[in-house]
């Protein structure tokens, strides 16, 4: 029965999403505000109803109901209980419907806080998401059911991929999904903006703030699944330049973009037609990484083997998105795209070329990810792009990218009259910044030598080149806000970008391992520490049995450091074996363990693995995460920059 309530629920939210689209349109037309609270009002119910059904389908999990189909391919009643409600969106349906769960969720919202907007703007709104809303949820009902019945319901169930059964799966999905699907929001006000005729700017303030959040929900859930890769894949890697990765990062390559064009696109005439175009791409790049992961044509630990059929309804539904919002931008270009008057030293300028580098960045993604895809489906055979490919183009991409995040730090806003003077205005800093940068970024290089790497070779000068200007833009965003607290969201942002890549460079450049055949008793050095293998545990799990290694780490002193406990899982309902590593971190570097399979009735392989500053990249995302909630809270509140020169030179050069 609570399946029966959880489908129905589901059907209703469908209707109601298609009656409030339906009462926006005569909203639209006949311009009255009794269609357009009706519009509202339903899609609050609509809200509620999906949610009913998200939570009906967690019931039955809860309750182990083995008779909806759902549940039992992705259940057992060993499976420990938080792994059941994460289970709801663990599979391909149950994560559609936490898709429209959240889609339905973000146009309620919309309807609620855009009450007092241009009553046409939020009716338009309104009826593409509930629009959306409605093919989304007819796509689930009628080619990804979540709650179609097994009869005879299966005595138990076949258990939650182990891959999925980890602290961070419980929250990356909703993270990403939520970030995906927020990104709707932003093609509908851009959409609106458009068929409308918005053109005071003031449709930038209005789509900013929607697409600031969902930047801040996808960058969570990106920076979070690469950490759940880094702890639960056993590879050592955070990542893989997998096709699945890939989808999530091409929508987040142009929603960076959108979010920093949005910034400038509220002076007149100043990057319009870049901000709307941006904001369509972003919603159908979101679409097709949906596609990719749910089609079934790609094979990835991260991706959902399906039906092709439901492929062909995604790419149906991404063509019909992506085909209307070009003819309407085609249609509206004129108003939008107009010669655009600013200096090279303004902010306008460096988001312009920014936004191209991001352009570049996401189409190469997008080549490389969908060429094999092609090319297979010609009939000219496997082909396989990799990590050298990707890592050819987006490294000089990211060092360019730290250029112009430095000078940013400086440029205060569109433009100066008198370019020489306002170059005599930044100059003090720049200087001073790039001083200090040098600096620091020297002695760390010079530090992270190793005699076996020359110049020439491309690794120690990639490092030496990411450290000084990492090194650049963290000295000059400090800088900036200690002079300018409306800097503040900026300089965090900007900081944990160059903790990133200083942290990625030096992983890349100076990670060492090593790989041992152990056994009770063995000991062996590495890195400056001392490693024994004392013993090898059993042990039972919930749903699992494991082989559990305990070694002691001690430094050279033979002081204990620490207790490593790699483990070996066998998931015996589903018959697959998990390695789960160990790892113990410090401020400049995690050593990264893992148990390999048994040799002989005594030995083990054993990999053991130290990768320098791998924390700075988690604490590097979280501070992206930080400046964007600092933007978001307080961007809306924020006077706007002054432009004058005397001014601003009173502020960084006052004696």
């Amino acid at each position: 029965m609570i399946a029966e309530l959880g489908h129905w629920s589901l059907i209703l939210s469908i209707v109601l999403s298609l009656s409030s689209a339906l009462c926006s349109v005569f909203a639209i037309y006949k311009v009255e505000s009794y269609w357009a609270s009706c519009s509202r009002l339903l899609s609050y119910l609509a809200c509620g109803c999906v949610t009913l059904s998200v939570a009906f389908l967690a019931i039955c999990f809860a309750t182990d109901d083995f008779s909806v189909l759902y549940v039992a391919s992705h259940s057992n009643t060993h499976l420990p209980f938080i792994y059941k409600l994460t289970a709801v969106w663990g599979g391909h349906e149950g994560s559609f419907l936490f898709w429209l769960f959240c889609l339905i969720g973000w146009t309620a919202l919309v309807a609620r806080l855009g009450e007092t907007k241009n009553q046409e703007f939020q009716n338009w709104t309104l009826m593409i998401l509930s629009s959306i809303s409605t093919a989304i949820g007819g796509y689930i009902l009628f080619a990804s059911n979540p709650f179609i019945r097994l009869l005879p319901a299966a005595f138990e169930g076949r258990d939650l991929n182990p891959m999925l059964q980890d602290i961070g799966l419980i929250v990356h999905p909703p993270l990403l999904y939520l970030g995906y699907v927020g990104f709707a929001v932003a093609f509908a006000m851009s959409m609106a903006t458009m068929i409308t005729k918005e053109n005071n700017q003031k449709w930038a303030e209005d789509i900013r703030p929607w697409a600031l959040s969902s930047w801040c929900f996808m960058t969570a859930g990106i920076v979070l699944g690469a950490w759940w890769a880094y702890n639960e894949l056993g590879w050592g890697g955070w990542w893989f330049w997998d096709p699945v990765e890939n989808a999530s990062l091409m929508p987040w390559l142009t929603a960076t973009a959108l979010v920093h064009s949005l910034k400038v696109s509220k002076q007149p005439n100043i990057m319009s037609g870049w901000s709307l175009l941006l904001a369509t791409f972003t919603f159908c790049l979101s679409i097709l990484g949906t596609f990719i992961v749910r089609s079934g044509v790609i094979t990835s630990v991260h991706a959902f083997a399906t039906d092709p059929t439901r492929g062909v309804i995604l790419l149906s539904i991404l063509s019909v998105v992506m085909i209307c919002s070009l003819l309407v931008f085609a249609y509206r270009a004129g108003r939008y795209i107009q010669p655009m008057k600013f200096e090279w030293l303004s902010l306008p300028m460096l988001f312009f070329l920014g936004n191209g580098l991001f352009c570049i960045a996401t189409f190469s993604v997008l080549l490389g990810t969908l060429y094999p895809m092609v090319y297979q489906l010609f009939g000219l055979g496997n082909i396989s792009v990799g990590a050298p490919y990707f890592n050819q183009i987006f490294i000089p991409i990211v060092l360019l990218l730290c250029i112009l995040m430095g000078l940013s730090s400086f440029i205060h806003h569109q433009k100066s009259n008198v370019v020489v003077s306002y170059f005599h205005l930044i100059k003090r800093p720049l200087i001073i910044s790039i001083g200090i940068a040098l600096l620091i970024g020297g002695i760390g290089v010079f530090k992270a030598y190793r005699p076996e790497f020359q110049w020439f070779e491309g690794s120690y000068s990639i490092v030496a080149i990411a450290s000084i200007l990492s090194c650049w833009v963290i000295v000059s965003s400090i800088m900036a806000a200690i002079k300018d607290n409306k800097k503040m969201a900026m300089a965090c942002a900007h900081i944990g970008v160059a903790l990133i890549v200083i942290a990625a460079s030096y992983e890349g450049y100076a990670s060492v391992e090593t790989s041992r055949k152990v056994t009770n008793g063995t000991q062996f050095s590495f890195h400056d520490h001392l490693f024994e293998y004392e013993k090898t545990e059993l042990l039972i799990g919930p749903n699992y049995t494991a082989e559990r290694a305990v070694i002691r780490m001690s430094d050279e002193q033979g002081q204990l450091v620490n207790y490593l406990q790699p483990e070996k899982r066998h998931y015996t309902v589903r018959g697959m074996d998990m390695t789960e590593p160990d790892v113990y971190w410090n401020r400049w570097g995690d050593w990264y363990i893992t148990l390999g399979d048994k040799i002989d009735n005594e030995h083990y392989a054993l990999r053991l693995q130290y990768k320098p500053l791998m924390r700075w990249i988690w604490i590097g995302g979280g501070l992206m995460i930080f400046g964007a909630l600092i933007a978001l809270v307080f961007g809306r509140t924020r006077p706007k920059l002054s432009l004058n020169i005397k001014e601003q030179e009173g502020r960084w050069c006052a004696e």
